[in-house]
């Protein structure tokens, strides 16, 4: 169950009667309707909390408090620009007792919109009324440090390479692309209501993921979507499909049916297909390698082919995502070793220069074992999760490079795969289409480019 912890600085109790213009009962209506948001958001009703933080708001427009939540849960939402209207109308009415919460709302809002001058300004605001100590446990510091990496990134005049993938993209969270066959079929995910069983996820009352699968139009130049390959992949729960080998005769994705009617998973497990004629999947199966699939979430898994360590030592290495270690940190990648045909006891952590406190995802190995990709929200970058690569030399990781503004954005942006053959990559990111801001699915042509990953 989730908490509502948005409000970093303010008591959730204090009532304020000071707008003269609106009436008592109002006034009371507002604080009640309030209350009764909060108590939705921690039960895992968001939408819910969003309708009535609304209506506390029509109750008593000058309440700074209600606009604060209101603001809140639009932030959460990804509604950045009624996120924006509202907390700009709960500043003008300084509320003394609720300014840091605001500007730091504030500033993370305008972050996400890439207003960075103003972003930094409510930062330094919130920054300077909270002092120091309070400043850095709620990462002020930090957020400061993103927005400024990423107006130096932006002020080098560097033109993204992402290219929207139109035909896919919708107003829900598409995410997950893996380009197979030469680039003639793309595998994504994505939250639609044409899920399997039409079934929502309670803890943010979105629709679950699902598989989908296109091939290349030559005539029309796009990728026509279908359903998955095969339906019996997906699930009335989370399903997602993270890592294809090019030979097509290994897969790899995410089950999740812990919180659906089917519960056939205690957690998120990481589930295997394979195939005797490529791209020809057989059955799904549960990972069973030591170390993988434990009580705790594991998944994003991604899988080396089998490449030579020297003369006499050939291996495969499994990549995944896991919270195992939550005490110390949120998310962290995993590895688990196969080496001369034999699985290795346990699954160990990637070194701490990739791992941090936060929260570290959506790995890709190439196929040759010698560059890892990943997405961070702890790492120097532009805002929410950036994504990264790693080069190894002999058994030592470099440290982690922020593919800086060609590829990141000052929102989050994961699932980057490489296709060296193919010179192409893909990767997701929330963007805006439409007016709304949600995953969606980018590819880029790195044909005659040169980056320090290609070289």
């Amino acid at each position: 169950m989730k908490t509502f912890v948005i409000s970093v600085f303010t008591t959730l109790s204090s009532l304020s009667f000071a707008q003269s213009n609106v009436g008592f009962f109002q006034r009371m209506n507002s604080s009640r309707m309030v209350e009764k948001g909060i108590e939705q958001y921690n039960l895992g009703g968001t939408s819910d909390a969003y309708m009535t933080f609304k209506q506390a708001s029509v109750f008593n427009p000058g309440s700074a408090r209600a606009l604060y939540y209101l603001a809140s849960v639009e932030f959460e939402l990804k509604n950045f620009y009624e996120a924006e209207t509202h907390v700009g109308a709960a500043i003008k009415l300084n509320d003394k007792k609720l300014n840091s919460d605001l500007h730091l709302l504030a500033g993370q809002i305008h972050h996400n919109l890439n207003h960075l001058d103003s972003a930094i300004s409510h930062y330094q605001t919130c920054a300077n009324l909270v002092g120091d100590k309070l400043a850095k446990e709620y990462a002020i510091p930090v957020l400061l440090e993103q927005s400024q990496f990423a107006k130096k990134e932006q002020e080098k005049g560097i033109l993204s390479l992402r290219k929207p993938m139109s035909e896919i993209n919708t107003k829900y969270d598409e995410y997950a692309p893996i380009l197979t066959q030469g680039g003639q079929a793309l595998y994504f995910t994505a939250k639609n209501p044409d899920a399997k069983g039409d079934n929502m996820n309670p803890e943010d009352q979105s629709y679950f993921e699902d598989i989908y699968f296109s091939f290349w139009n030559d005539t029309t130049k796009t990728y026509k979507i279908t359903y998955s390959e095969d339906t019996d992949w997906n699930t009335e729960g989370f399903d997602a499909l993270n890592c294809v080998l090019s030979d097509g005769m290994h897969a790899y994705g995410t089950l999740n049916t812990s919180a659906s009617k089917e519960k056939t998973t205690e957690s998120s497990e990481i589930f295997e297909l394979t195939a005797e004629k490529p791209f020809a999947w057989d059955e799904q199966k549960m990972v069973k390698i030591p170390g993988v699939n434990t009580s705790f979430f594991d998944g994003s898994a991604c899988m080396t082919d089998t490449f030579m360590v020297d003369e006499y030592t050939y291996k495969r290495e499994l990549y995944f995502v896991s919270d195992r270690r939550a005490e110390k940190s949120l998310t962290d990648l995993f590895v688990a070793t196969e080496t001369n045909g034999v699985w290795g006891e346990s699954a160990l952590a990637l070194p701490d220069v990739i791992n941090t406190s936060g929260r570290e995802t959506t790995p890709f190995i190439t196929e040759d074992g010698t560059l890892l990709f990943f997405s961070s929200d702890a790492l120097p970058g532009m805002g929410g999760y950036d994504v990264y690569f790693c080069k190894r030399t002999g058994n030592q990781w470099s440290a982690p490079v922020n593919l800086g503004a060609a590829f990141n954005t000052v929102n989050d942006d994961t699932h980057f795969q490489y296709y060296p053959a193919l010179g192409k990559a893909v990767m997701a990111g929330i963007s805006e289409l439409d007016g709304l801001f949600n995953y969606n699915i980018f590819q880029m042509d790195l044909n005659g480019k040169s980056f320090p990953f290609m070289n």
